[in-house]
């Protein structure tokens, strides 16, 4: 524009050119306005206004008879956004980075931005150990003034680590170190590993590792001076050098407390268990700071701060000072509960040991929160405190909850050289409509039998924790004269249970069950079926009753994490009915946190059972016995083929297992984390080894099938590798099993396959 000397006035402006920007925009960036004196430095101002809002990539100002015209040209819009070649960065993520830099479908197009985002995805996969990754922008022009953006990623192999060398330690070799990092060399061999792929933010992890080793060995002075990474010509190997300056070890002089004491000193001294001459650890004062600041929690004290003072001596003593300032006692306004969709608010509010208006403690919290957890209808549960605006003693409660999977429904079609075609139906809730109750159905129908069962059960049918559950079942089997079953087998009963809450995790049950027994012996009855009939009868009506003592306290829900529970049971067939006879059963299991990470897991399981007849029956009914074998007792042998075998007059027919009035049975498994695997909370795998059988203590005479007594050295064995999966719809699970100890005539079984187990 050529400039006048003088000013001059405006009689209008006009913008041409616009297309994205609305003309008022335009107008008051330009800033002029009618009868408005403007010379060269308001044109130029108005000019760097245009420009600075990133519309435009061209600015032209012309007058006319003092009429101003800016002709623009627009930078054209993003009209399509691609982006191929991404594994390691999710789309949705790249995206969001890409957005939060103006770069989005339709946003104006800005080409100085595309190589501040050509780099920051460089870095971001140099990050993770990519650096052969390349990112190419290629953009195409589009019809109406658009522009087409595609982002090619060659995210390149991640470069391995050949070596990791620390200098300048002389107390602690490299092996005791890096014996903890998560980093590893490349000769460092593990399938499920990536150990030896570099990344920055795992050498940063370890490197903080390497400082809490020496800390927690009292290396107060310890220092990392310096850490490089090498790459070479390649790309693929990386070479990683940790200088350090170790220092010399520091023991402990004293122990002080200071600050103030709302609780009795022997409280707090009771937490700390330093004492003169002892090296000082990070870790062990972390833990009494903890454990400090947990007992004044349970005097209601909260939000007590807890600090240490070392002072460090010449001759490389420190004395330590634990600071403590508790605060004012907390109370607890009120309890608000979040992320429990499903699950009524009185479910989770019936397991608070904290309430409202009461003494906030941290025992009381942290108990409120395992009883969540054992409800097994929440993936995660968080308890946090809120501090109440304008109030210096009082908290809200948030209680947040992830609600889980809490049922399975189970449907199978299949058919079976013995049974026919076999059709199943089952469904299971332990969280019956948001209500906490359970309520399970099962109903399967083949040829040969039918199977039906409902219960229900009501943790809560008071308020003091009293239980109360009913059920109803009806079995019946119909074989044809051709068979050679031993026996058809109906039966129909009906049963309550009460169970009253002994602590925390303690329950002790009572129940009765009536139940209706029918035999009809098959075409070829066993020696052992027939006998029983002949001197008991085949049919047989009984009352019997249960106790049962439960204590447990597992973590995780369908699939836990943490924990343990124990089972005792003793049923007895009263003298009020046909049969006379008693079970004794335990059953036990426990988990064991190998990496504090819920991934890695060690788990112990047993069942033991005993049964014996009493009064007027000297054994127990062989429909009562135990059977061991298939995937629930020990994998690798067919389901229920395990112990005695039956016998027959002919010596020709075919001997089946009957079972014991005995039964042992123990697995053992290591849980481990697939690498591919995401959501460990849903997939598990586990290495296991299995053992047991069953006994019985009176066998027919002649039977050579039949050993009295039990022999430990008749236990089987078998190793496996297993993988569980809770899908939407129901667990699905596979077993791998190698019997180790298996003889001639056991039926052995290399794969097992389950859908549908209830849980």
């Amino acid at each position: 524009m050529s400039a006048q000397v003088l000013a001059q006035s405006v009689d209008d402006v006009r913008v041409d050119g616009l297309v994205q920007m609305p003309s008022e925009r335009a107008f008051d960036l330009i800033g002029f306005e009618q009868g408005q004196h403007y010379d060269s430095g308001n044109v130029y101002q108005a000019i760097n206004s245009l420009f600075n809002s990133g519309y435009f990539s061209d600015v032209d100002v012309y007058e006319d008879n003092n009429l101003v015209i800016f002709n623009v040209v627009e930078r054209p819009s993003i009209g399509l956004l691609t982006i191929e070649g991404n594994d390691l960065i999710s789309t949705e993520d790249l995206e969001r980075g890409l957005k939060l830099s103006g770069l989005e479908q339709g946003e104006i197009y800005k080409p100085e931005t595309l190589n501040q985002i050509e780099q920051e995805l460089q870095r971001q996969y140099y990050g993770l150990g990519r650096y052969s990754a390349k990112v190419k922008i290629e953009t195409e022009d589009m019809p109406r003034n658009r522009i087409a953006i595609k982002l090619n990623i060659d995210e390149g192999d991640t470069a391995k680590i050949v070596h990791i060398n620390i200098v300048g330690n002389t107390h602690f070799d490299d092996e005791a170190l890096t014996k903890n990092f998560e980093s590893r060399e490349t000769g460092y061999w593990n399938p499920f590993s990536s150990a030896d792929e570099y990344a920055k933010a795992k050498i940063d992890g370890d490197i903080n590792k390497l400082k809490s080793f020496y800390l927690d060995k009292g290396y107060l002075d310890f220092g990392v001076v310096s850490s490089q990474v090498s790459l070479s010509a390649n790309k693929k190997e990386v070479y990683v050098v940790i200088n350090v300056e170790e220092g010399e070890p520091y023991f402990i002089n004293k122990v002080a407390l200071s600050g103030s004491l709302p609780i009795s000193e022997d409280r707090i001294w009771k937490h700390i268990d330093q004492k003169t001459g002892d090296a000082f650890s990070r870790s062990q004062v972390t833990e009494i700071m903890e454990n400090i600041s947990t007992e004044l929690g349970d005097s209601g004290y909260l939000f007590t701060d807890v600090n240490v003072i070392p002072n460090k001596h010449d001759n490389h003593t420190v004395d330590l000072s634990y600071q403590i300032a508790p605060g004012p006692k907390v109370y607890v306004r009120r309890i608000i509960f979040s992320g429990n969709s499903e699950t009524q608010d009185e479910v989770l509010r019936r397991e608070m040991t904290q309430f409202e208006g009461a003494l906030a403690t941290h025992s009381d919290i942290q108990a409120s929160k395992r009883r969540l957890e054992r409800l097994g209808f929440f993936g995660s549960v968080d308890l946090r405190t809120r501090p109440v605006p304008g109030t210096t003693d009082q908290v809200d409660l948030d209680v947040v909850v992830v609600e889980q999977a809490s049922g399975s429904i189970q449907a199978s079609v299949g058919y079976s050289q013995e049974d026919g075609t076999v059709l199943g139906f089952g469904i299971s809730k332990r969280n019956f409509l948001g209500t906490g109750n359970k309520l399970s159905f099962n109903a399967s129908r083949s040829d040969s039998s039918e199977d039906y069962s409902i219960s229900y059960d009501n943790p809560y049918f008071t308020v003091d924790g009293v239980s109360r559950g009913v059920k109803a079942f009806y079995q019946t089997s119909n074989h044809d004269d051709d068979d050679v079953e031993d026996y058809d087998l109906d039966r129909i009963g009906v049963g309550v249970s009460y169970g009253y809450p002994i602590s925390d995790t303690q329950r002790l049950s009572f129940g009765v069950t009536v139940k209706e027994t029918t035999v009809n012996l098959g075409y070829d009855p066993s020696n052992e079926t027939s006998g029983y009939v002949d001197e008991y009868g085949d049919s047989y009506d009984d009352l019997i009753t249960t106790l049962t003592w439960s204590d447990s306290d597992l973590i995780g829900g369908v699939l836990p994490t943490n924990g343990y529970s124990t089972t005792a049971s003793l049923e007895v067939a009263t003298p009020a009915g046909d049969q006379q006879y008693a079970k004794l059963g335990l059953s036990s299991q426990r988990y064991w946190n190998i990496s504090n990470s819920n991934l890695w897991l060690f788990r112990l399981k047993t069942r033991l059972g005993y049964g014996t007849g009493y009064g007027d029956s000297d054994q127990l009914p062989f429909f009562e016995n135990y059977f061991a074998g298939g995937s629930y007792s020990v994998r690798g042998f067919e389901s229920s083929s395990l112990g005695p075998q039956n016998s027959y007059d002919d010596d020709d027919t075919d001997t089946s297992a009957i079972g014991g009035n005995i039964l042992i049975t123990g697995t053992a498994e290591l849980i481990f984390p697939l690498p591919m695997v995401e959501d460990h909370k849903s997939v598990r795998t586990a290495l296991f080894l299995d053992a047991g059988n069953v006994f019985t203590d009176s066998c027919l005479a002649d039977n050579d099938n039949c050993e009295e007594g039990v022999d430990l050295g008749e236990i089987r064995y078998s190793i496996g590798l297993s993988w569980t999966w809770i899908t939407p719809i129901a667990p699905l699970s596979f077993n791998f099993a190698r019997p180790i100890n298996d003889e001639d005539g056991d039926s052995t079984d290399f794969f097992q396959f389950q859908l549908g187990t209830t849980f």
